[in-house]
């Protein structure tokens, strides 16, 4: 099979979807707007000409069309609905699949008509549409941007066999205690939530050390870092900037908390693999960690943006190490049953190939 992904070649994300279909022998190729290698895929990176990432992907909506009826995939694949699924469905060719990711539709078409058109625009040339969670999937139904029968839930998942209960090498209870944060250091992670916690955590436990990690880059990083700074915290927190996707689970294994504060998700990988290794997980409650977290019962969730009940929360987990060890094999279960990166990829599979059938709306497969 040919496979041509529209996707950003630096995405963790799009490098394990072009890897894994590579290894099962197809021949994959992806066009990415931004600059990147993937080891066994064609990448094939669009020019950057203009100033504003918008505009570029304005100004190469035409090489892209041409550049994949150069390719003539049997099946292409957009990841990203007002980007590179816009590019893609622009482009003619079918059978189309359209991956949406979140904020691509739960946030920019709720705020911008320009966007509700694009989206609309997009899914309604789709043979396929894939969403992460099923309050996205509920969300495109009742916008009626997509049919039942056009769109399915597919999780992106966990790779099982690297985020799992063996990589866990700190007990709960040994000192100290460690508490974890992965989200990229960006306006729309809510980050400094976390940052404007830690001094209500530390006023709180005074007899035990505590380490507060964040694993994870982006632009925001020095504002967050002057946040640390004036809430005089700094010498508790670590910065570790981006951490390899292979070294993620060390340092899950590692975590007493893990904390997700995003105040927005499509499903919420992140949260995943800190389930699968073993962390105690406190996030933002909202529709996509509800799907993985009954608070109080496998984890705890907190209102958004609300830095006064996180601190509780991560105060009753870190004194709590009992409860901590006692929900690892009950997320462990959650994620190895719901959230398995091979179910997911054996499901993409088996969409690809009957599209390949013939069973996409009867579209023209030349």
């Amino acid at each position: 099979m040919k496979i041509c992904y529209l996707a950003n070649a630096q995405s963790i994300h799009t490098q394990r979807w072009a890897r894994h279909f590579a290894g099962q022998g197809n021949q994959v190729s992806v066009v990415s707007f931004e600059p990147g290698s993937i080891e066994g895929v064609e990448v094939f990176a669009l020019s950057k000409i203009l100033p504003f990432h918008r505009l570029n992907i304005l100004w190469n909506l035409g090489k892209v069309r041409r550049m994949v009826w150069q390719i003539r995939p049997d099946v292409l694949h957009a990841h990203y609905v007002t980007s590179y699924g816009f590019a893609g469905a622009l482009t003619g060719r079918h059978p189309y699949v359209v991956t949406a990711w979140g904020t691509d539709v739960l946030i920019m078409p709720e705020v911008s008509r320009m966007y509700r058109q694009m989206v609309r625009f997009t899914l309604r040339r789709a043979d396929l549409v894939t969403s992460m969670a099923d309050h996205m999937t509920q969300l495109l139904l009742h916008r009626g941007y997509v049919t039942a029968e056009q769109v399915v839930t597919l999780p992106f998942g966990v790779d099982t066999n690297h985020f799992n209960l063996d990589s866990r090498s700190k007990p709960h209870g040994e000192r100290p205690l460690k508490v974890v944060s992965t989200r990229r250091l960006d306006a729309g992670m809510d980050v400094d939530t976390l940052v404007r916690a830690i001094p209500l955590v530390m006023a709180s436990i005074i007899d035990k050390p505590i380490r507060f990690i964040f694993a994870g880059d982006g632009p925001r990083r020095r504002e967050i870092e002057g946040v640390a700074r004036n809430l005089k915290v700094v010498d508790v927190i670590e910065f570790r900037g981006e951490v390899s996707h292979q070294d993620m689970p060390v340092l899950l294994g590692q975590a007493d908390v893990f904390v997700s504060t995003s105040p927005s998700d499509g499903n919420n990988i992140s949260l995943n693999e800190a389930m699968a290794c073993g962390a105690f997980p406190i996030a933002a409650d909202i529709p996509a960690n509800r799907a993985w977290i009954e608070s109080g019962k496998n984890g705890f969730l907190y209102p958004c943006r609300d830095a006064e009940q996180l601190a509780n929360r991560i105060i009753e987990a870190l004194c709590s190490p009992d409860l901590r060890r006692a929900v690892m094999p009950e997320n462990w279960k959650i994620i190895s049953t719901r959230a398995s990166w091979a179910r997911s990829m054996e499901e993409m599979e088996s969409q690809y190939n009957r599209l390949l059938m013939g069973k996409h709306r009867g579209r023209d497969l030349s």
